[in-house]
Protein backbone atom coordinates (compact mmCIF):
# COMPACT_ATOMS: atom_id res chain seq x y z
CA UNK A 1 0.00 0.00 0.00
CA UNK A 2 1.38 3.39 -1.01
CA UNK A 3 2.02 5.75 1.87
CA UNK A 4 0.23 9.08 1.91
CA UNK A 5 2.50 11.99 1.14
CA UNK A 6 2.38 14.83 3.66
CA UNK A 7 4.05 18.21 3.41
CA UNK A 8 4.45 19.56 6.94
CA UNK A 9 5.41 23.19 7.60
CA UNK A 10 6.71 24.26 11.01
CA UNK A 11 8.20 27.55 12.24
CA UNK A 12 11.04 27.46 14.76
CA UNK A 13 8.73 28.34 17.65
CA UNK A 14 6.66 25.17 17.16
CA UNK A 15 9.40 22.66 16.38
CA UNK A 16 9.18 21.25 19.90
CA UNK A 17 5.44 20.72 19.36
CA UNK A 18 5.67 18.98 15.98
CA UNK A 19 8.93 17.06 16.36
CA UNK A 20 7.70 14.25 18.66
CA UNK A 21 4.66 13.74 16.43
CA UNK A 22 6.70 13.61 13.23
CA UNK A 23 9.14 11.20 14.84
CA UNK A 24 6.28 8.76 15.41
CA UNK A 25 4.56 9.34 12.05
CA UNK A 26 7.63 9.15 9.82
CA UNK A 27 7.25 5.40 9.38
CA UNK A 28 3.55 5.69 8.57
CA UNK A 29 3.62 8.49 5.99
CA UNK A 30 6.00 9.89 3.41
CA UNK A 31 6.70 13.22 5.11
CA UNK A 32 8.45 16.24 3.66
CA UNK A 33 9.08 18.46 6.67
CA UNK A 34 9.76 22.12 5.92
CA UNK A 35 11.21 23.94 8.94
CA UNK A 36 11.32 27.75 8.97
CA UNK A 37 14.49 28.87 10.74
CA UNK A 38 15.50 32.25 12.14
CA UNK A 39 19.15 33.43 12.06
CA UNK A 40 19.25 33.91 15.84
CA UNK A 41 18.69 30.28 16.84
CA UNK A 42 18.39 28.34 13.60
CA UNK A 43 21.55 26.26 14.01
CA UNK A 44 20.50 25.24 17.52
CA UNK A 45 17.11 24.18 16.17
CA UNK A 46 18.73 22.06 13.46
CA UNK A 47 20.95 20.38 16.05
CA UNK A 48 17.92 19.70 18.27
CA UNK A 49 16.08 18.06 15.37
CA UNK A 50 19.10 15.97 14.36
CA UNK A 51 19.71 14.81 17.93
CA UNK A 52 16.05 13.83 18.38
CA UNK A 53 15.57 11.97 15.09
CA UNK A 54 19.01 10.35 15.03
CA UNK A 55 20.75 8.79 12.04
CA UNK A 56 17.88 6.50 11.07
CA UNK A 57 15.35 9.24 10.38
CA UNK A 58 12.88 8.53 7.59
CA UNK A 59 11.52 12.04 7.15
CA UNK A 60 12.92 14.33 4.44
CA UNK A 61 13.70 17.76 5.94
CA UNK A 62 14.08 21.09 4.14
CA UNK A 63 15.28 24.13 6.05
CA UNK A 64 14.15 27.60 4.96
CA UNK A 65 15.82 30.65 6.47
CA UNK A 66 13.56 33.60 7.28
CA UNK A 67 15.73 36.68 7.66
CA UNK A 68 13.15 39.33 8.54
CA UNK A 69 10.96 39.64 11.63
CA UNK A 70 7.64 37.87 11.49
CA UNK A 71 5.30 40.76 10.62
CA UNK A 72 7.67 42.66 8.31
CA UNK A 73 6.36 43.42 4.83
CA UNK A 74 9.79 42.33 3.61
CA UNK A 75 8.59 38.77 4.20
CA UNK A 76 6.06 38.90 1.37
CA UNK A 77 8.37 37.45 -1.29
CA UNK A 78 9.78 34.88 1.13
CA UNK A 79 6.29 33.69 2.06
CA UNK A 80 5.02 33.64 -1.53
CA UNK A 81 8.01 31.64 -2.77
CA UNK A 82 7.76 29.27 0.19
CA UNK A 83 4.10 28.44 -0.35
CA UNK A 84 4.59 28.12 -4.11
CA UNK A 85 7.39 25.62 -3.41
CA UNK A 86 5.08 23.74 -1.04
CA UNK A 87 2.40 23.57 -3.74
CA UNK A 88 4.86 21.89 -6.09
CA UNK A 89 5.04 18.90 -3.73
CA UNK A 90 1.59 17.79 -4.94
CA UNK A 91 1.04 16.09 -1.60
CA UNK A 92 -2.02 14.23 -0.37
CA UNK A 93 -2.10 16.30 2.83
CA UNK A 94 -0.60 19.64 3.82
CA UNK A 95 -0.16 20.49 7.50
CA UNK A 96 0.95 23.93 8.61
CA UNK A 97 1.57 25.69 11.90
CA UNK A 98 3.38 28.52 10.06
CA UNK A 99 1.06 31.54 10.26
CA UNK A 100 3.20 33.31 7.64
CA UNK A 101 2.34 36.80 8.83
CA UNK A 102 1.46 39.33 7.57
CA UNK A 103 -0.09 37.96 4.38
CA UNK A 104 0.37 34.20 4.31
CA UNK A 105 -3.30 33.35 4.73
CA UNK A 106 -4.05 34.78 1.28
CA UNK A 107 -1.17 32.89 -0.35
CA UNK A 108 -2.29 29.67 1.32
CA UNK A 109 -5.82 30.26 0.01
CA UNK A 110 -4.68 31.02 -3.54
CA UNK A 111 -1.97 28.39 -3.91
CA UNK A 112 -2.86 25.34 -1.80
CA UNK A 113 -5.85 22.98 -1.97
CA UNK A 114 -7.68 24.11 1.16
CA UNK A 115 -9.64 20.86 1.39
CA UNK A 116 -6.38 18.91 1.81
CA UNK A 117 -4.73 21.44 4.14
CA UNK A 118 -4.76 21.27 7.95
CA UNK A 119 -4.04 24.51 9.78
CA UNK A 120 -2.87 24.32 13.38
CA UNK A 121 -4.19 27.05 15.66
CA UNK A 122 -2.45 27.31 19.00
CA UNK A 123 -4.53 30.29 20.14
CA UNK A 124 -8.11 30.23 18.91
CA UNK A 125 -8.77 32.91 21.50
CA UNK A 126 -6.12 35.58 21.88
CA UNK A 127 -5.19 36.06 25.55
CA UNK A 128 -5.97 39.48 27.01
CA UNK A 129 -2.68 41.31 27.36
CA UNK A 130 -0.90 39.32 24.65
CA UNK A 131 1.81 41.03 22.60
CA UNK A 132 0.31 42.85 19.57
CA UNK A 133 -3.07 41.69 20.82
CA UNK A 134 -5.30 43.50 18.29
CA UNK A 135 -3.32 42.44 15.23
CA UNK A 136 -3.03 38.85 16.43
CA UNK A 137 -6.77 38.70 17.09
CA UNK A 138 -7.47 40.05 13.57
CA UNK A 139 -5.04 37.64 11.90
CA UNK A 140 -6.33 34.65 13.85
CA UNK A 141 -9.88 35.41 12.72
CA UNK A 142 -8.68 35.43 9.11
CA UNK A 143 -6.73 32.20 9.70
CA UNK A 144 -9.75 30.40 11.11
CA UNK A 145 -12.12 31.63 8.41
CA UNK A 146 -9.72 30.63 5.61
CA UNK A 147 -9.20 26.96 6.47
CA UNK A 148 -11.79 24.21 6.74
CA UNK A 149 -9.56 21.66 8.55
CA UNK A 150 -8.18 23.04 11.81
CA UNK A 151 -6.25 21.57 14.71
CA UNK A 152 -6.69 22.77 18.26
CA UNK A 153 -4.64 21.59 21.23
CA UNK A 154 -7.23 21.57 24.00
CA UNK A 155 -10.94 20.89 24.39
CA UNK A 156 -11.56 24.45 25.56
CA UNK A 157 -10.01 25.82 22.35
CA UNK A 158 -12.02 23.36 20.24
CA UNK A 159 -15.17 24.57 21.98
CA UNK A 160 -14.22 28.21 21.35
CA UNK A 161 -13.58 27.42 17.67
CA UNK A 162 -16.90 25.64 17.12
CA UNK A 163 -18.76 28.44 18.89
CA UNK A 164 -17.47 30.78 16.18
CA UNK A 165 -17.42 28.40 13.20
CA UNK A 166 -19.66 25.37 13.54
CA UNK A 167 -18.80 24.04 10.08
CA UNK A 168 -15.11 23.30 10.70
CA UNK A 169 -13.52 19.86 10.58
CA UNK A 170 -11.54 19.83 13.83
CA UNK A 171 -8.62 17.72 14.99
CA UNK A 172 -8.24 18.09 18.75
CA UNK A 173 -4.98 16.55 19.89
CA UNK A 174 -3.22 17.71 23.03
CA UNK A 175 0.35 18.89 23.00
CA UNK A 176 2.76 16.04 23.54
CA UNK A 177 4.53 16.26 26.87
CA UNK A 178 7.66 18.35 26.49
CA UNK A 179 10.65 16.22 27.38
CA UNK A 180 13.95 17.91 28.21
CA UNK A 181 15.67 14.74 29.33
CA UNK A 182 16.41 13.50 32.82
CA UNK A 183 17.73 15.71 35.62
CA UNK A 184 21.48 15.72 36.13
CA UNK A 185 21.41 16.91 39.74
CA UNK A 186 20.18 15.46 42.99
CA UNK A 187 19.13 18.29 45.26
CA UNK A 188 18.60 18.14 49.00
CA UNK A 189 15.35 20.09 49.43
CA UNK A 190 14.88 22.15 52.54
CA UNK A 191 12.22 24.80 51.94
CA UNK A 192 9.31 24.11 49.59
CA UNK A 193 10.00 25.67 46.19
CA UNK A 194 7.40 27.19 43.88
CA UNK A 195 8.59 27.35 40.27
CA UNK A 196 7.76 29.72 37.40
CA UNK A 197 9.21 28.73 34.03
CA UNK A 198 8.86 30.23 30.56
CA UNK A 199 8.56 33.63 28.95
CA UNK A 200 7.23 36.19 31.40
CA UNK A 201 4.42 38.08 29.68
CA UNK A 202 1.77 40.42 31.07
CA UNK A 203 -1.19 38.02 30.85
CA UNK A 204 0.68 35.36 32.85
CA UNK A 205 0.37 37.64 35.91
CA UNK A 206 3.61 36.74 37.63
CA UNK A 207 3.07 39.96 39.59
CA UNK A 208 0.33 38.13 41.50
CA UNK A 209 2.85 35.56 42.73
CA UNK A 210 5.24 38.28 43.90
CA UNK A 211 2.41 40.05 45.75
CA UNK A 212 1.20 36.78 47.28
CA UNK A 213 4.71 36.09 48.55
CA UNK A 214 4.76 39.52 50.16
CA UNK A 215 1.47 38.77 51.90
CA UNK A 216 2.92 35.57 53.36
CA UNK A 217 6.17 37.25 54.38
CA UNK A 218 4.27 39.98 56.23
CA UNK A 219 2.59 37.20 58.23
CA UNK A 220 6.01 35.87 59.16
CA UNK A 221 5.89 32.93 56.74
CA UNK A 222 9.30 32.36 55.17
CA UNK A 223 9.57 28.57 54.87
CA UNK A 224 9.41 28.58 51.07
CA UNK A 225 11.38 29.64 48.02
CA UNK A 226 10.25 31.03 44.68
CA UNK A 227 12.28 30.09 41.62
CA UNK A 228 11.61 32.17 38.49
CA UNK A 229 13.34 31.13 35.27
CA UNK A 230 12.51 32.69 31.92
CA UNK A 231 12.96 35.59 29.59
CA UNK A 232 11.35 38.94 30.42
CA UNK A 233 11.73 42.24 28.60
CA UNK A 234 10.47 44.41 31.45
CA UNK A 235 11.58 42.58 34.60
CA UNK A 236 13.54 45.50 36.05
CA UNK A 237 10.71 47.99 35.61
CA UNK A 238 7.54 45.96 36.25
CA UNK A 239 8.45 42.99 38.46
CA UNK A 240 11.65 43.53 40.44
CA UNK A 241 10.18 46.54 42.35
CA UNK A 242 7.43 44.27 43.75
CA UNK A 243 9.90 42.01 45.57
CA UNK A 244 10.12 42.83 49.29
CA UNK A 245 12.31 39.92 50.43
CA UNK A 246 14.87 38.99 47.75
CA UNK A 247 16.32 36.26 49.96
CA UNK A 248 13.40 33.92 49.22
CA UNK A 249 13.92 34.17 45.45
CA UNK A 250 16.10 32.30 43.00
CA UNK A 251 15.94 34.37 39.80
CA UNK A 252 17.25 33.44 36.36
CA UNK A 253 15.78 36.03 34.01
CA UNK A 254 16.87 34.95 30.54
CA UNK A 255 15.98 32.48 27.85
CA UNK A 256 16.56 29.14 29.57
CA UNK A 257 18.58 26.63 27.51
CA UNK A 258 16.94 23.26 26.96
CA UNK A 259 19.69 21.49 28.88
CA UNK A 260 18.82 23.35 32.09
CA UNK A 261 15.08 22.67 32.17
CA UNK A 262 15.01 19.19 33.71
CA UNK A 263 17.09 20.32 36.67
CA UNK A 264 14.79 23.31 37.27
CA UNK A 265 11.87 20.96 37.77
CA UNK A 266 13.89 18.49 39.84
CA UNK A 267 14.82 21.32 42.20
CA UNK A 268 11.19 22.43 42.69
CA UNK A 269 8.02 21.18 44.35
CA UNK A 270 5.15 23.05 42.69
CA UNK A 271 4.68 24.73 39.31
CA UNK A 272 2.83 28.05 39.52
CA UNK A 273 0.65 29.44 36.71
CA UNK A 274 -1.22 32.55 37.90
CA UNK A 275 -2.45 33.39 34.39
CA UNK A 276 -5.41 35.71 33.89
CA UNK A 277 -5.97 34.27 30.42
CA UNK A 278 -4.47 31.66 28.10
CA UNK A 279 -5.43 29.75 24.98
CA UNK A 280 -3.38 26.64 25.69
CA UNK A 281 -0.13 26.19 27.55
CA UNK A 282 2.98 24.28 26.59
CA UNK A 283 4.50 24.96 30.00
CA UNK A 284 1.93 22.82 31.78
CA UNK A 285 3.01 19.83 29.70
CA UNK A 286 6.54 20.24 31.06
CA UNK A 287 5.17 20.11 34.60
CA UNK A 288 3.24 16.96 33.71
CA UNK A 289 6.34 15.39 32.16
CA UNK A 290 8.28 15.90 35.39
CA UNK A 291 5.29 15.10 37.62
CA UNK A 292 5.33 18.47 39.38
CA UNK A 293 1.95 19.44 40.89
CA UNK A 294 0.48 22.57 39.31
CA UNK A 295 -0.90 25.57 41.20
CA UNK A 296 -2.91 27.62 38.71
CA UNK A 297 -5.71 30.15 38.42
CA UNK A 298 -9.25 28.82 38.09
CA UNK A 299 -9.76 29.93 34.49
CA UNK A 300 -11.70 27.54 32.24
CA UNK A 301 -8.70 26.69 30.07
CA UNK A 302 -6.96 24.93 32.96
CA UNK A 303 -10.03 23.08 34.20
CA UNK A 304 -9.62 20.12 31.82
CA UNK A 305 -6.13 19.50 33.24
CA UNK A 306 -6.23 20.49 36.93
CA UNK A 307 -8.83 19.53 39.52
CA UNK A 308 -8.30 21.39 42.78
CA UNK A 309 -6.95 19.15 45.51
CA UNK A 310 -6.86 16.12 43.21
CA UNK A 311 -4.48 16.57 40.27
CA UNK A 312 -3.21 19.99 41.39
CA UNK A 313 -4.42 23.18 43.00
CA UNK A 314 -6.37 26.24 41.87
CA UNK A 315 -7.10 29.71 43.22
CA UNK A 316 -9.41 32.56 42.24
CA UNK A 317 -8.06 34.24 39.11
CA UNK A 318 -6.49 37.71 39.43
CA UNK A 319 -6.63 37.59 43.26
CA UNK A 320 -3.28 37.73 45.04
CA UNK A 321 -4.91 37.13 48.44
CA UNK A 322 -6.50 33.92 47.14
CA UNK A 323 -3.13 32.81 45.79
CA UNK A 324 -1.44 33.61 49.11
CA UNK A 325 -4.11 31.66 51.00
CA UNK A 326 -3.68 28.61 48.76
CA UNK A 327 0.11 28.76 49.06
CA UNK A 328 -0.20 28.94 52.85
CA UNK A 329 -2.55 25.95 52.83
CA UNK A 330 -0.09 23.99 50.68
CA UNK A 331 2.79 24.87 53.00
CA UNK A 332 0.80 23.68 56.01
CA UNK A 333 -0.37 20.46 54.38
CA UNK A 334 2.51 19.58 52.08
CA UNK A 335 3.53 16.36 53.84
CA UNK A 336 0.00 15.00 53.90
CA UNK A 337 -1.09 15.76 50.33
CA UNK A 338 1.99 15.87 48.13
CA UNK A 339 2.43 12.22 47.19
CA UNK A 340 -1.27 11.63 46.51
CA UNK A 341 -1.52 14.69 44.24
CA UNK A 342 1.58 13.57 42.33
CA UNK A 343 0.06 10.11 41.92
CA UNK A 344 -3.24 11.55 40.69
CA UNK A 345 -1.45 13.82 38.24
CA UNK A 346 0.53 10.88 36.85
CA UNK A 347 -2.67 8.86 36.48
CA UNK A 348 -4.24 11.74 34.52
CA UNK A 349 -1.21 11.85 32.22
CA UNK A 350 -1.27 8.08 31.68
CA UNK A 351 -4.96 8.15 30.79
CA UNK A 352 -5.05 11.29 28.64
CA UNK A 353 -1.65 12.49 27.48
CA UNK A 354 0.40 9.52 26.32
CA UNK A 355 2.24 10.09 23.06
CA UNK A 356 0.61 7.03 21.49
CA UNK A 357 -2.92 8.30 22.13
CA UNK A 358 -2.06 11.74 20.74
CA UNK A 359 -0.40 10.34 17.61
CA UNK A 360 -3.39 8.09 16.93
CA UNK A 361 -5.60 11.18 16.68
CA UNK A 362 -3.33 12.64 13.99
CA UNK A 363 -3.37 9.36 12.07
CA UNK A 364 -7.15 9.07 12.12
CA UNK A 365 -7.54 12.65 10.93
CA UNK A 366 -4.93 12.39 8.16
CA UNK A 367 -6.33 9.09 6.92
CA UNK A 368 -9.84 10.56 6.68
CA UNK A 369 -8.81 13.42 4.39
Amino acid sequence: MTKKKITWITPTCFVDVDLPIIKELQSVYNIHWIVILRPKDGENTKAYIDDTLGNDKMVYISYEWQKHRMRSLKNIFFIFNLIRKIKNDNSDVYYTSEYAMPCGIWFYKWLLPIGKTIAACHNVTTPNGASNENFVRFYTAKWLSTFSNIQTFSNSQKKALLNKYDNKNVLMAHLALKDYGNPTKKVAKNDITFLVFGNIIKYKRIDLLLKAANILNRKGIFNFKIKIAGNCKDWASNYAPLIEHPEIYDLDIRRIPNGAVADLFAESDYFVMPYQDIAQSGAITVAFRYNLPVLCSDIEQFSEFVTDGVTGFTFKSQDEQALADKMEWILNNHQQIYNSVKANEQKFVDENLTLASIVNKYKAFFDAL
